[in-house]
């Protein structure tokens, strides 16, 4: 827990019981986001009047969705947020990413469109940075693994050939879909994007492990290149 000074605990006890009642009534529903995230700050700083700190928080970083994809670094830099609240929040994308994840693959079915999409947006939840991922694929399509290859900053990931078709002989792969996010932009491909796409396929051909497509995330956007025809696959 966050250790707060004396002089900053608020005699009002009651409000942060009185919204903890609410959510066990009704779940989230009603709640504003400064309510939301108020709440959640209750389990990290004890008997502090939290309101005025959530109300920070989101002018800082312009929304819960900003606050939500904050770094623990990024939060500590509100006054107010120490160790145990930045971990708090800055968790809470990943352990929904780790949600996603278990519910797609105790399915035990192959990746349709819908699910390959819901599946590559949930890699990129909230990422900032731009990362590149290999998905490997059994013979009916049922997911074996979902590898990161590289990440780095925007337009800058570096992606390795041999790293990607190491990943699929690991998997004992017999396709895979590649992925990566625009954090900023559109999910449009760029020219090197069709170039590197083509120049993976050439490579994984000979391996016999199909491509099956090329997903690009930009937000709530998704781009299949496999959809729109742009490559033979």
């Amino acid at each position: 827990m966050d250790k707060q000074p004396p002089e900053a605990i608020s005699p009002h006890l009651g409000h942060r019981e009185r919204l903890r009642a609410r959510f066990q009534s009704g779940g989230l529903t009603g709640f504003a986001p400064h309510e939301a995230l108020e709440l959640l700050l209750t389990y990290a700083i004890p008997r502090q009047d939290v309101n005025p700190l959530a109300h920070r928080l989101i002018r800082h970083f312009g929304g819960l969705k900003g606050v939500l994809e904050a770094t623990e670094k990024e939060l500590q830099a509100v006054p107010g947020i120490g160790a145990s609240s930045a971990v708090l929040i800055a968790m809470l994308l990943p352990l929904f990413r780790m949600y996603e994840k278990e519910s797609l693959d105790t399915k035990g079915a192959g990746m349709d469109p819908d699910t390959l999409f819901r599946h590559c947006r949930n890699l990129f939840l909230g990422e900032k940075v731009e990362h590149f991922y290999v998905l490997s694929l059994d013979a009916k399509d049922r997911l074996l693994d979902s590898h990161r290859i590289s990440s780095g900053d925007e337009g800058e990931t570096a992606v390795y050939p041999r790293l990607i078709a190491k990943e699929l002989l690991r998997t004992g792969a017999v396709s895979c879909v590649l992925a990566h996010n625009h954090p900023s932009g559109t999910a449009q491909p760029s020219r090197a994007d069709i170039d590197l796409t083509r120049a993976l396929k050439d490579i994984l051909s000979p391996l016999s492990v199909k491509l099956k497509d090329h997903i690009i995330i930009a937000g709530a956007e998704a781009y299949s290149f496999k959809a729109r025809g742009l490559i033979e696959f």
